[in-house]
């Protein structure tokens, strides 16, 4: 059986939407199961945040050692940490994109977006050619369109029951929402690994925060332990997203976006099953990291 059939049996067994884009970055064998269906991105929009952050830092508009005080005006939601501490707080550069990456700090994202500008994120998509690529909203305005309201200062445990907007723009997989497809969010990563966006320095920056993510359960989630891997997780009621380069050997890595739907209103009035069935699209999720590994390990 091939990779292909076999990730097909995965999705198959998961009862979920899944689409996958995976390259050898090596070889640049690719196996694609709906790659270019649009999805919500979810937080994996990051990635593009992080590319136009270092494509300004090679411009000179910031640098990474600059810092930036922390106001209630810029904070979220979790996930992340920085909603819980003080005012005044001024982290650098560094410090924000690191945070907005390897625990997907949602305030931390916030703060780089506001200082990129409006739109700058998606024009340097798109001028890369990856014109599925749409990042119109702020994680601010997520959570204002998904919750009565996105104020970080509300009581947080009263969230768990709040209504969510399931018609609301951040579900959308038109223009107006943070989207993409597989294929366009591993053509990126594509190119950061080879070097190819804003500079060689940059790319090798860039995939040094990655490699430090610390939400690990779905593309790594069953690699064998010590397995580097390069990747953004992304998350929203029924989404569930993951990105990033597999170091399958020294000589060996695998660029893979799997991003999937799945009908998390059926389990909402059963507390087991709200539970165990989120943890099964993540099984699924890393069982297509780990044969992707098998398959493609020190190839």
């Amino acid at each position: 059986m091939t990779p292909k059939n076999e990730i097909h049996g995965i999705i198959e067994d998961s009862g979920a939407e899944i689409a996958v884009s995976a390259r050898h970055l090596e070889s640049d064998q690719r196996i694609e199961i709906d790659a270019g269906r649009v999805f919500p991105m979810c937080s994996v929009l990051k990635i593009p945040v992080l590319v136009e952050a270092f494509r300004q830092i090679e411009e000179g508009r910031f640098a990474l050692d600059d810092r930036w005080e922390l106001t209630t005006a810029e904070k979220n939601l979790p996930s992340g940490i920085l909603v819980f501490f003080e005012d005044g707080l001024a982290p650098t550069v560094r410090d924000l994109l690191t945070l907005m990456i390897i625990i997907s700090d949602n305030t931390a994202t916030d703060m780089v977006m506001h200082r990129l500008g409006e739109g700058r994120v998606t024009r340097t998509m798109h001028s890369l050619g990856l014109t599925d690529i749409h990042v119109p909203m702020t994680i601010r305005e997520i959570f204002d369109d998904l919750l009565p309201s996105g104020d970080p200062t509300q009581d947080m445990l009263a969230l768990a029951t709040a209504p969510r907007n399931r018609d609301g723009r951040c579900f959308s997989l038109g223009a107006d929402n943070d989207v993409g497809t597989p294929a366009a969010l591993t053509d990126l990563l594509v190119r950061i690994w080879r070097g190819e966006i804003v500079s060689r320095a940059a790319c090798d920056s860039m995939l040094e925060i990655l490699l430090k993510q610390q939400l690990n359960d779905r593309l790594p989630r069953y690699l064998p332990p010590g397995t580097r891997c390069a990747h953004k997780t992304g998350t929203l009621p029924g989404i569930r997203n993951d990105s990033g380069i597999i170091y399958a050997g020294d000589n060996s890595h695998v660029a893979v976006t799997v991003f999937s739907r799945w009908n998390d209103e059926s389990v909402n009035d059963d507390p087991v099953a709200s539970k165990e069935r989120p943890v099964a699209i993540d099984s699924a999720v890393g069982h297509i990291g780990r044969l992707l590994y098998d398959a493609f390990q020190d190839s």
